[in-house]
């Protein structure tokens, strides 16, 4: 019987745990997911592309369906070291190279070796994407990353893996516009990744 009432409340918590974090006005779906990069420099690149589902629109739409790929790069110490916003249409294909599209202008200028990659997807505010401003959140952009690998003995290979899903709370969603309007800032010229 103990076994039973133990049962029931553990249940009973983890339903409204649950409940709680859906009802949490700051957790949000299919808007932020992550990635990593590692293992830098070595003689290839790595590649993160996104691309635009079409859930807000198509090619034929008004705006043809475009959102904003909001790119935050940070280094394996936390640090933002770019970002950037890249306009994708519907049904649409970005491919962006780690080493000179994301890493090529850090704010410090000394492209990390390994980091996170983040990823917001919005509306564009009127015509234009911009990661310095915590835009409106729009599904559903959906991205993956090439990524070195070295074995026991051998080459390097590469293998490609999702961005994956996050929760994002709206601490983080004010976050990552602030560190990057303060890293471009700071960096005059530097910290801004690039979409092309």
């Amino acid at each position: 019987m103990l076994k039973k009432v133990v049962f029931v409340l553990l249940a009973a918590m983890m339903l409204s745990m649950i409940a709680a974090a859906q009802s949490d006005p700051g957790y949000t779906n299919d808007v932020y997911s992550v990635g990593y990069f590692s293992d830098r420099p070595v003689t290839a690149d790595q590649f993160v592309y996104i691309i635009n589902s079409g859930y807000v629109g198509t090619p034929l739409s008004s705006g043809e369906g475009t959102l904003c790929a909001n790119i935050y790069v940070f280094d394996a110490v936390q640090e933002l070291v770019e970002c950037c916003a890249c306009p994708i249409t519907a049904n649409a294909l970005l491919a962006l190279s780690v080493d000179n599209m994301l890493t090529a202008n850090p704010l410090t200028s000394i492209a990390p070796s390994s980091g996170v990659i983040k990823l917001v997807s919005t509306k564009p505010d009127a015509t234009s994407c911009d990661p310095t401003k915590a835009g409106q959140l729009s599904p559903d952009l959906k991205a993956w990353g090439t990524h070195l690998q070295q074995p026991t003995s051998g080459n390097f290979v590469t293998t490609e893996a999702p961005f994956l899903p996050a929760p994002l709370s709206a601490a983080e969603s004010a976050f990552l516009p602030q560190a990057c309007t303060f890293a471009q800032y700071l960096g005059t010229n530097k910290a801004v990744c690039v979409c092309q």
